[in-house]
């Protein structure tokens, strides 16, 4: 994946993250995403709940794949599906430094939210342990 297809992403509203279940089926997931400045090399950040599932479905395998989607979770049809693999991060710098990026990229979403008190079922509630997805693209998808 170069590094113009992880700006892209990172660029993206929403993107569709799909995660395994353990017997291989899919679970795919609209979700935000942000780029994450504190490692090199086209890496992108997820800020979730530390109890979701796909939290639980990463421990056991971290592949994942994204493509950009719209907030129900439709693809466009020049949309590029890629391929990498995430990492659940915990340390409270990182998941502060994520919570930032996202504050500032989706202010005026995060404010609807809050004000509208639209936090279930649409949106997972914000206020328990907090995980950082830090997702690596896979390089050969060029």
């Amino acid at each position: 994946m170069t590094r113009d297809h992880a700006t892209d992403l990172g660029r993206s509203r929403f993107v569709l993250l799909t995660t395994f279940r353990a017997t291989g089926e899919p679970v795919p997931t609209p979700v935000w995403i942000v780029g994450d400045s504190s490692r090199p090399g086209g890496h992108l950040a997820i800020l979730t709940n530390l109890d979701s599932g796909k939290v639980r479905r990463l421990r056991r395998d971290p592949t994942v794949t994204l493509i950009p989607c719209n907030p129900q979770g439709q693809t466009g049809t020049s949309a590029r599906l890629v391929h990498g693999r995430a990492e659940v991060v915990t340390d409270p710098d990182v998941v502060s430094r994520v919570w930032t990026s996202v504050r500032r990229k989706y202010a005026v979403e995060h404010l609807v939210i809050r004000l509208l008190g639209l936090v279930r079922p649409a949106w997972r509630r914000w206020d328990g342990p907090q995980a950082v997805l830090r997702l690596a693209l896979d390089p050969e998808e060029n």
